[in-house]
């Protein structure tokens, strides 16, 4: 899974940053959940919200999407069936200039969130110049869970924030394929686990976000 935290939100090297391992990542074991949508009927719906998401965080904010797609919850490398496992993730994260700026979208984000219907589960505030997290907050809306995060590393100073969404782990036929949204920017590039010559075909290719 790239470098987004599910449930935890960074994406910088853990000793500058102290990052937070994912909830769940390729590869660690969890069941199925019986009740949840599959991550094909979840991912549409992240369509109009990452956008929104960016606009939230307020004019110049440097968040873009770094993923919007279904994953395998198996391991890729070790597992041929890594396909029939899947949930729906999706990621925005960037690197602040400064404490006001950071925390500014934070907060934005945060009540964006709750305007919209998002639950609040837990919310982590320690002081700005702390090495690690400085912000946390997370949240929940029907079968999506949401962590925003903002890390700052003393060493050399970078403030960066991820927000990660993800949807429960479900169960597929052998034969399904995973998709990728047209938000993601790799979509419509070489992977042997999507059908990137569909996603070529289907015109809309990656979208690049303000």
């Amino acid at each position: 899974m790239r470098r987004s935290l599910l449930m935890c939100l960074i994406v910088l090297p853990v000793a500058a940053l102290g990052a937070c391992a994912p909830a769940l990542s390729p590869g660690t074991a969890e069941s199925a959940s019986p009740s949840a949508r599959p991550a094909a009927a979840v991912l549409p719906g992240l369509d109009p919200l990452l956008p929104n998401l960016l606009e939230a965080a307020g004019e110049g904010s440097p968040l873009r999407i770094s993923d919007a797609k279904e994953e395998s919850c198996l391991d890729l490398t070790h597992d041929d069936n890594w396909n029939t496992l899947t949930r729906t993730m999706a990621s925005v994260d960037g690197r602040y200039a400064d404490h006001p700026s950071a925390q500014g979208s934070m907060d934005a984000l945060k009540a964006y969130l709750q305007e919209d219907g998002w639950a609040l589960d837990d919310e982590v505030r320690n002081e700005e110049n702390k090495n690690g997290v400085v912000y946390e907050v997370s949240f929940h809306k029907d079968e999506l869970s949401l962590t925003a995060r903002y890390d700052h590393a003393a060493r050399d100073g970078r403030r960066f924030v991820e927000l990660v969404i993800t949807s429960p782990c479900v169960e597929n036929p052998d034969d399904h394929q995973m998709i990728r949204s047209s938000l993601d920017p790799e979509y419509g590039s070489f992977s042997q686990h999507y059908d990137h010559n569909a996603e070529k075909a289907d015109g809309s290719g990656a979208v690049s976000t303000p």
